[in-house]
C-alpha cells in the first residue's frame, strides 16, 4: 500500500535476512479481514509504503541469532501480536497488553528498522505482512503447529478464530448452559458463535443482515439468527428468543449502532464484549442507571485475550479434534493478483472470509 484509499500493488519487494530473535517464514495463506480493509481505506491509518496482511500461516525458512524451539521446515500459524514476555502485564498473563508493544509501533520490527525495501526506500511492516510470499518476523509470533493440519485453511487461527473464539473463552468466560449473542457474522463473529458452542452455551443467537451468513452461522452451532434489516427490529427479534437479553454478547463490527444495541440486549448481570474496530472517533450513550442496578459490565476484548503460544496451539487441537470447523468459514480462494478483489467483496459484505493462497 502506498497510499490510503488507492489499491494495493503487487510487485517485487527485496527482504533483508532475520535478525536476532526474528525468523524467516515462507507464507503459505493469508487471511483478508476487516483491519485490513480499514487500514486500506484509512480508517486505522497506517505508515506507507507498508505490506499489508496479518492472518497468515507458513514454513520456517530461516532463524535469527537465539532463535531457539523453532527450526526451519517447521509449520507455523502467525501471531501478529508481539510481546516481550517480560513486562508486569507479560508476566501476569496478559501479552496482549504488552507495555513494551510500542517498540513496533510505526511498522517496525523490535529495534525501529525494517527489513523490507525497494532500493534505498524503507518498507513497513503490519506484521506478519502477510500479503507477501516471504516475511521476517518475531519468533515469539510464529507458533508451531502440527504438520497434519491444512497450512492453506490454519491461516485463519492468526486473527479472526482467535479473536472470535478468546472473545467468548478468555474474555466472556462464558460458562455451560448460559446464552450467547453474537451481533455481526463475518469471520470473528462465525468464530465467536464457534466458541460459544464449544464453551457449551444453551442459546447462542447470531445477528447480521446477510441470510447467508446467518445460515452459516447456524450451521457452525446458532441456536436462533436474527435477520436485522433495520437496526429497530434486531433487539424485538432477540428479546423474542430471550426476553432477558443474553448473559454474553459479543459485538463485532464495532459501529456505535451495534455497540449500543449489544449493551441494551445484555441481560441483568451479563457482560457485553467489544471486539469490532471501531474507528477512533466513534462514541457510544450507556444508560447509566441500569447499568448499576442490573450490574451488567461491558468491556474490550482485544486479540480474544489471548496468550498466543497458550491459546493457538489449542485452537489447532481444536481444528484437529473437528470441534473447531474452518472450511465452512472460507467462500474462496484466491492468488495474490486479487488482493483487490479479494478486499472488494469484503467491502460489499458478500463472503465471510477469503484466503490468499500462495503457490
Amino acid at each position: 500500500m502506498y497510499e490510503t484509499g488507492r489499491p494495493l500493488v503487487v510487485e517485487d519487494v527485496e527482504l533483508d535476512p532475520p535478525k536476532a530473535g526474528e525468523v524467516r517464514i515462507r507464507m503459505v495463506a493469508s487471511g483478508v479481514c476487516r483491519s485490513d480493509w480499514h487500514e486500506v481505506r484509512g480508517v486505522h491509518p497506517m505508515p506507507t509504503p507498508i505490506v499489508l496482511g496479518h492472518e497468515g500461516s507458513g514454513v520456517v525458512e530461516e532463524l535469527g541469532e537465539g532463535v531457539e524451539g523453532l527450526a526451519p521446515g517447521d509449520h507455523v500459524v502467525l501471531s501478529w501480536l508481539p510481546y516481550c514476555g517480560s513486562c508486569r502485564r507479560c508476566a501476569s498473563g496478559r501479552p496482549n497488553l504488552c507495555e513494551r508493544l510500542g517498540a513496533f509501533d510505526g511498522g517496525v520490527l523490535a529495534d525501529g528498522t525494517t527489513r523490507l525495501h525497494q532500493g534505498g526506500t524503507r518498507i513497513h511492516h503490519n506484521l506478519p505482512a502477510s500479503f507477501a510470499e516471504l516475511a521476517v518476523v518475531p519468533a515469539n509470533t510464529a507458533i508451531k503447529i502440527d504438520r497434519s493440519l491444512p497450512l492453506d485453511r490454519v491461516a485463519l487461527l492468526g486473527c479472526a478464530v482467535t479473536t472470535g473464539v478468546g472473545a467468548v473463552l478468555n474474555t466472556a468466560k462464558v460458562q455451560p448452559g448460559r446464552s450467547v449473542a453474537v451481533i455481526g457474522c463475518g469471520g470473528v463473529g462465525l468464530s465467536a458463535v464457534q466458541g460459544a458452542r464449544i464453551a457449551g452455551a444453551a442459546s447462542i443467537v447470531a445477528v447480521d443482515v446477510v441470510p447467508a451468513k446467518l445460515e452459516l452461522a447456524r450451521g457452525l452451532g446458532a441456536t436462533d439468527t436474527v435477520l436485522a434489516l433495520a437496526e429497530e427490529d434486531a433487539e424485538p427479534a432477540i428479546r423474542a428468543v430471550l426476553p432477558e437479553g443474553a448473559d454474553a454478547v459479543i459485538e463485532a463490527l464495532g459501529r456505535p449502532s451495534t455497540i449500543e444495541l449489544a449493551v441494551r440486549v445484555t441481560a441483568p448481570g451479563g457482560i457485553a464484549v467489544l471486539v469490532g474496530m471501531a474507528p477512533p472517533e466513534a462514541r457510544v450513550a450507556l444508560d447509566a442507571l441500569t447499568m448499576v442496578y442490573q450490574e451488567r459490565t461491558v468491556t474490550g476484548s482485544w486479540y480474544g485475550s489471548c496468550v498466543p503460544p497458550r491459546d493457538l496451539p489449542m485452537l489447532a487441537g481444536l481444528v484437529a479434534s473437528g470441534a473447531l470447523r474452518l472450511d465452512p468459514m472460507i467462500a474462496r480462494f484466491r492468488p495474490l493478483d486479487e488482493i483487490n478483489e479479494a478486499l472488494a467483496s469484503f467491502e460489499r459484505g458478500e463472503e465471510a472470509r477469503t484466503v490468499i493462497a500462495y503457490g
